[in-house]
């Protein structure tokens, strides 16, 4: 799986943009622009747990405490593989990290855990989906980071997906270029198994 990120981002395979009218990005040169800063990293949590009944029923019970883990779907092994692998090809490559924002769910907390000791608690990031949060969510992807850094964000597909219409998958990496006067660009996106 490093490896896979490393080749990605070398250019030896091709990024894939979302938008079907966008072509491959070239991994190299993306490569060469984030270790410049001014993009936005959005992470959707690793590989879980297969405990989304037990977190919907609690829930439903008004049982969800983000405090207590063990009321939550949570990363299973992989997840913490894939996790620990995402950080060290950050690492590796050279890539500046400056703010980083975490959704509240111990999940996020734990995949943002290999990248910094302090990430920052968002409740944009963290569902309950809505269309505030959304719209939030998109100002935040549209926000320039500071210079020379990227902005890291580890959150859940469903709030991307409300504020951005782009589907994931566990462990999918979302790029994104911010200051556009339409709202952020999605530059590419990277899956563990590419």
């Amino acid at each position: 799986m490093k490896r896979t990120f490393i080749f990605a981002f070398a250019g030896l395979l091709p990024l894939v943009a979302l938008a079907q009218s966008k072509p491959a990005v070239d991994g190299a040169q993306l490569l060469l622009e984030l270790r410049k800063g001014g993009y936005v990293l959005y992470f959707r949590h690793t590989t879980t747990l297969p405990e989304h009944e037990h977190e919907a029923n609690r829930r439903r019970a008004g049982l969800l405490d983000l405090a207590d883990c063990s009321t939550q779907r949570n990363l299973s092994e992989r997840g913490y593989i894939e996790a620990s692998a995402q950080a060290q090809w950050v690492a590796r490559l050279g890539i500046p990290m400056g703010e980083v924002l975490a959704s509240r769910y111990c999940r996020t907390l734990r995949h943002a855990a290999w990248f910094t000791s302090s990430p920052s608690l968002s409740d944009a990031l963290t569902p309950v989906r809505n269309a505030e949060k959304a719209a939030q969510l998109k100002r935040m992807l549209n926000q320039a980071p500071a210079p020379g850094a990227n902005t890291f964000m580890f959150a859940h597909g469903g709030i991307l997906w409300q504020a951005t219409n782009y589907d994931s998958v566990e462990a999918e990496l979302f790029v994104f270029r911010p200051g556009g006067a339409g709202g952020a660009e999605l530059v590419a996106s990277v899956k563990m198994e590419e």
